[in-house]
């Protein structure tokens, strides 16, 4: 068979090429390679390059292993309710291609379940209303109890977020474990609380009132949400209003009308100033005892005092710590109160009192500390 000229010279050259590249390193074959020839291309990629055995032993380096590949983790079984994994749709369903269920929900689910309901004052309201399936699918589901969702993502389908309502926050409620308050059915409880209020609080809060002497009231009643607001609010400590509103709610007497003097704290509505609002091993639910509690705000003239009056360790013996209707909240008139402790006929003794029937006491006297033993004033004292 007689060959064309150019198919001769065709071969000619691929014969030339095969020869000329024997003996070439890869790069110079493929040099030559891709001139003779379309579609050869000009590097050598990782994937085409053949390692030889000796490589390494020559001091080449080895080829890099290929990066190992993100294990991806495996998806969870779904758990199947068990009528649905026996095929026996009909427990449920009128026929095994009908929709229509043999008997409205809850009663449908009771067959089976435990009934939940009955005997229960609060009810969950799609429980009640047998929308079972607001919340549980049939069938299947990844998630614990056949759930649609878990957590909070579930109970926000229908409530509203409260973390929304301000910037101060329950943790349990942050936490998103709804359930460890409230039942997803029904309860006793008002709120679907599992428990009482006092209890439920108690599961994290026992620490207020453990082995304390006083017990404010509404604390010892359980009446928690008198005061907080279970989930969220806008003051700090979970209050329901400020402190001073808070406490007016039942002192509405502190501070009372026509007083002279008020405490600068009470005035202010700082009561948590001096006291614990839950409970303490003081009377009066204050956090210390006097003077030391005085000792917060007033200079502690008690530790260079050469002479005391007897009474200045205990302040409320002779001042209201909220409110008065006489100076310095004092609990009585200057004289009255005095003559509380000092008999008259005592004092009309003394020659320096000659003349001083009616004066105020503390005219001449300090109430509290002095450097002369009869706590004179410097100008009250004999020439």
């Amino acid at each position: 068979m007689k060959l064309d000229r150019p198919y001769q010279w065709f071969l000619v050259a691929v014969a030339a090429a095969v020869v000329l590249t024997s003996g070439c390193s890869q790069v110079t074959k493929r040099k030559w390679l891709v001139f003779f020839f379309d579609g050869v291309p000009a590097e050598v990629s990782a994937t085409n390059r053949v390692a030889t055995a000796n490589a390494a032993g020559k001091g080449g380096a080895a080829p890099a292993a290929p990066a190992p590949q993100p294990v991806r983790p495996k998806p969870p079984e779904p758990k199947l309710h068990p009528p649905y994994a026996a095929n026996q749709c009909t427990r449920c369903h009128e026929s095994t291609f009908a929709m229509q269920l043999v008997k409205p929900a809850p009663g449908l689910c009771f067959d089976c379940h435990k009934d939940f309901l009955t005997g229960r004052k609060a009810q969950h309201q799609p429980v009640a209303s047998g929308e079972c399936m607001s919340c549980h699918d049939p069938h299947q589901s990844t998630n614990p109890k056949l759930l649609l969702k878990t957590g909070t993502a579930l109970c926000l389908t229908c409530h509203d977020n409260p973390l929304e309502a301000g910037k101060f926050t329950h943790q349990a409620v942050e936490a998103g474990e709804c359930l460890d308050c409230h039942s997803p059915h029904a309860t006793n409880f008002k709120g679907l609380l599992i428990k009482s209020v006092k209890d439920t609080c108690a599961d994290c809060h026992a620490d207020l009132t453990a082995k304390k002497k006083v017990v404010h009231q509404p604390v010892g009643d359980g009446d928690c949400l008198e005061c907080h607001t279970p989930h969220a609010g806008k003051i700090k400590g979970l209050l329901k209003k400020p402190v001073k509103a808070t406490c007016a709610d039942c002192h509405d007497d502190i501070p009372g009308k026509g007083m002279k003097s008020v405490h600068q704290p009470v005035d202010d509505g700082d009561c948590l100033a001096c006291h614990n609002p839950h409970a303490t091993n003081t009377k009066g639910l204050v956090k210390k005892t006097a003077p030391a509690l005085c000792w917060d705000c007033h200079d502690n003239f008690l530790e260079k005092a050469k002479f005391k009056h007897d009474v200045v360790e205990d302040c409320t013996s002779c001042h209201n710590p909220h409110q008065a209707k006489e100076a310095a909240l004092l609990l009585k008139n200057v004289v009255k109160l005095c003559g509380d402790c000092h008999d008259d006929k005592d004092l009309q003794a003394v020659k320096g009192h000659a003349g001083a029937a009616g004066k105020s006491c503390t005219v001449c006297h300090d109430p509290h500390v002095g450097t002369d033993k009869n706590l004179l004033k410097p100008a009250a004292r004999p020439k």
